[in-house]
């Protein structure tokens, strides 16, 4: 499901959108994944995905694997998923350790609190001082649950940055979720821009999306923060679908509904946390959409489901439901974002102008250019010269 993307108030033209050239460079990739992805808080789960000391939940971050671990004081910790010996990933998807954390390549093991405790054969290891040798401990905070951790820099922490949306997690009690359903990865063959410019936008729906069209439509309830977080508020339409899943889904929410407070029923509200978070808030679950850049050109959307322990069978009939109606729009998504992967590449195009319904994608393409100035440029630099460039057009402005 698309966010309503912010109208600008006083209706000015918006600036140029991204040159086509920066959704297809290897150069430009790898300037954006450091300064968008590694320095920003990305999410891994939820705390019931971690009950007991040893628990265990991983995720990817591009080429980096990072894993939240609740330790045997029952705290929970972020590490960077290597063992410091020879560079081996340890943790698998999620599990549970039996008291230790011991790396499969060589036996490494270190303490559930990420310090290493023992080294098979350590007399070939002269002199070496194990204190130096933990896992690499990241940032790692808790917000109604969810788990997000950040691998380097600083910056505003997640409750800072929600600060100003924080009652809709407390009136959808996220806190108690739990998982719901098996989580989905999928990969699109597009640079992570075109998708997330694409998530920032209402302006496809009716086009794009019939059945998100048929089913909701757009509150006025919404906002653009300085943050990095904006939101939009959907109310389901009164008019019943001619769709069998869809009318159903529309007949049954009022089992869902109980669970929120009544200026929440039947609605649907969706965060984007920039520059590849969505979180959608349902009376009856909660998902996330979550963009993993591959390269260039290949993004990992990841996607998983948390809702109230103890569900009745009502409210696992829209989950159902639910599920089956946002697939196909994601479904949907894809499609429509392959085929702007392709047209960027056509010889001699030129980005159109940004309708005043699209200035969410605006404001992210101007923080682009701010935290990576090169994406500025009209024109490709030579090949080689991207990161040089950037590096030049960064002295220039300071």
């Amino acid at each position: 499901m698309q966010r309503r993307a912010r109208v600008i108030d006083n209706q000015e033209k918006l600036g140029d959108p991204l040159p086509a050239w920066t959704y297809a460079n290897a150069e430009l990739f790898e300037l954006e994944y450091d300064a968008l992805f590694l320095g920003r808080w990305q999410l891994v789960g939820h705390e019931t995905d971690v009950p007991d000391a040893g628990d265990f939940v991983t995720a990817d971050i591009g080429r980096n694997s990072v894993v939240v671990i609740r330790d045997k004081d029952m705290q929970l910790r972020a590490f960077l998923n290597v063992c410091r010996h020879r560079a081996s990933r340890i943790f698998e998807r999620k599990g549970s350790c039996r008291g230790v954390i011991r790396c499969p390549y060589h036996g490494w093991t270190y303490r559930l609190d990420g310090s290493l405790m023992a080294i098979p054969r350590e007399e070939n290891f002269p002199d070496l001082d194990r204190s130096k040798y933990g896992l690499h401990e990241i940032q790692l905070e808790s917000f109604f649950g969810l788990l997000f951790v950040r691998v380097k820099g600083d910056g505003p922490t997640v409750a800072e940055q929600f600060a100003h949306t924080k009652t809709f997690f407390e009136g959808y009690e996220v806190a108690s979720y739990e998982e719901c359903a098996e989580p989905i990865t999928d990969i699109w063959d597009v640079n992570w821009k075109v998708a997330w410019d694409n998530y920032l936008e209402n302006y496809h729906i009716a086009i794009g999306h019939p059945g998100l069209n048929r089913l909701v439509k757009e509150s006025g309830e919404w906002a653009e923060l300085t943050s990095g977080v904006s939101y939009g508020v959907f109310l389901l339409r009164d008019r019943q679908s001619q769709v069998r899943e869809e009318r159903a889904y529309q007949q049954m929410i009022h089992h869902g509904n109980r669970r929120v407070p009544e200026e929440l029923t039947n609605k649907w509200v969706q965060f984007a946390l920039t520059p590849n978070l969505g979180i959608d808030l349902y009376p009856e679950m909660l998902d996330f959409f979550h963009l993993i850049p591959l390269g260039p050109d290949r993004t990992l959307v990841r996607a998983a489901y948390y809702g109230h322990p103890n569900p009745s069978a009502e409210e696992l009939e829209l989950r159902r439901l639910n599920m089956r109606i946002n697939n196909a729009i994601n479904a949907e998504d894809r499609d429509l974002c392959r085929r702007v992967q392709l047209g960027l590449s056509t010889h001699g195009y030129e980005p159109g102008p940004l309708s005043l319904l699209e200035s969410a994608v605006y404001n992210f393409h101007r923080m682009l250019r701010d935290l990576v100035p090169v994406t500025a440029l009209r024109s490709e630099p030579s090949r080689g010269s991207v990161a040089v460039e950037n590096d030049r057009l960064r002295r220039e402005r300071s």
